[in-house]
C-alpha cells in the first residue's frame, strides 16, 4: 500500500512539473513519425517509431518519459525504448493506448521527473484493434444475459463438463479396484492363480463330460461357456489385479497392453483372440457344440500357461 501511495504522488508531482513547465523557457524540439501505415491510421498498442531533434540538450539519463499538461493524456503517449539519444536528437520507439485522432499538446519530455524539453503539436490517428468499436453487446439468450461471447461460455461449460466426467471416470475406476481387492479377499486361496485356474478348469471338465453322445442343449452350453468365461477372468484378475469380470474385454486388454507391457508382447496375440472367442461363444452359444466347448478350454489353459511362463522372465 505504502508503494502504491508513493507511485501516486511521484506521479502527481510529474503532472505537476509539467504543468509549470508549459510557457516556461524550455527548448522545443520538432517530433515526426518516421514511417506511417498505409491508411495512416496505427492501431492501438502497435511500436510507432519516433524521430525528435531540437535545440541542444544535457540529458542525465535515458529514463524519459512523455507527461501532458492534461493528466488524462499521460497514458496516451508512452516511450518504450530509446533507441538513440544525442544532445540533439532522440530516436524513440512509442506507443498509444487511445483511439482516436490523438493531438498532443503542450507535451512535456521528463528526464527522471526533471522537465528538459517540451514538445511541439504531434498528431498520431489510432485505430481500436476492436473491428467494430461500436457493436453492440451480446444480447439476452432465452432468460440469460451473457456479458461475455457465446463460444467462451461454451469452452467454459465444456471444460467443466469434461471435469466432472473424468472425476467419475477416476471415482469409478477406484470402487472397481476396491471391488478386485475385495474379491480377491473372498477366492483368497492357498493356491497362486495359474494353479488355481487349472483346478478350476478340471473341476469344470468334471461337472460337463465332452464325451457324451448327444448334444448338450442350449441351456447346457450357455452355463459351461459363462462358467469357462468366469474362470478366465478371475485368473486374469488373480493375477495382474484388474477388474476382468467387469471390465469389457477391450478395456481389460488394453490395460494390460500398458501395465505388462514388455510381456504381453508374448501373449497379447492370443489373449486377445481367445477372449474375442469367448465374447462370441456367449452371445451365440446355441450354435455351439460340445466339441467347440472343448476347443474354447483348450485354447484357454494353452494362454493361461503362455502367461503364466512370460511372467516368470525377468525382463
Amino acid at each position: 500500500m505504502a508503494k502504491d501511495q508513493k507511485g501516486t504522488q511521484s506521479q502527481a508531482v510529474n503532472e505537476d512539473s509539467a504543468a509549470e513547465a508549459v510557457g516556461k523557457t524550455l527548448p522545443f524540439w520538432t517530433c515526426q513519425i518516421e514511417s506511417s501505415p498505409s491508411d495512416g491510421e496505427w492501431t492501438v498498442g502497435e511500436i510507432i517509431p519516433l524521430s525528435c531533434e531540437g535545440p541542444r540538450v544535457s540529458f542525465g539519463s535515458s529514463e524519459l518519459q512523455f507527461i501532458h499538461a492534461d493528466p488524462l493524456q499521460n497514458y496516451s503517449l508512452k516511450i518504450l525504448e530509446v533507441e538513440s539519444q544525442t544532445e540533439n536528437s532522440l530516436q524513440l520507439n512509442v506507443t498509444t493506448y487511445t483511439p482516436g485522432k490523438n493531438e498532443f499538446k503542450a507535451t512535456v519530455l521528463m528526464d527522471k521527473g526533471r522537465p528538459i524539453l517540451q514538445v511541439e503539436s504531434l498528431m498520431i490517428p489510432t485505430k481500436s484493434v476492436i473491428e467494430k468499436p461500436d457493436q453492440k453487446p451480446y444480447g439476452p439468450i432465452a432468460a440469460f444475459k451473457l456479458g461475455y461471447p457465446l463460444w467462451l461460455w461454451i469452452s467454459l461449460v465444456a471444460l467443466i463438463v469434461g471435469l466432472l466426467f473424468y472425476s467419475l471416470f477416476r471415482l469409478r475406476r477406484k470402487v472397481q479396484m476396491k471391488k478386485v481387492i475385495d474379491e480377491l479377499q473372498q477366492h483368497n486361496t492357498a493356491l497362486g492363480a495359474f494353479n488355481q485356474f487349472n483346478k478350476d478348469i478340471r473341476q469344470l471338465g468334471r461337472n460337463y463330460i465332452f464325451g457324451e453322445q448327444k448334444a448338450w442343449p442350449e441351456e447346457k452350453k450357455h452355463r459351461y461357456v459363462q462358467s469357462l468365461d468366469e474362470i478366465f477372468r478371475m485368473y486374469l484378475l488373480r493375477e495382474f489385479f484388474v477388474p476382468a469380470l467387469d471390465w469389457e474385454s477391450s478395456l481389460t486388454l488394453k490395460t494390460l497392453a500398458k501395465q505388462d507391457k514388455k510381456r504381453f508382447q508374448r501373449y497379447g496375440h492370443d489373449l486377445k483372440r481367445i477372449m474375442q472367442e469367448l465374447d462370441q461363444a456367449k452371445k451365440d452359444s446355441d450354435k455351439l457344440k460340445s466339441q467347440d466347448c472343448k476347443q474354447l478350454t483348450q485354447m484357454t489353459a494353452r494362454v493361461s500357461q503362455q502367461i503364466w511362463k512370460a511372467r516368470k522372465l525377468k525382463v
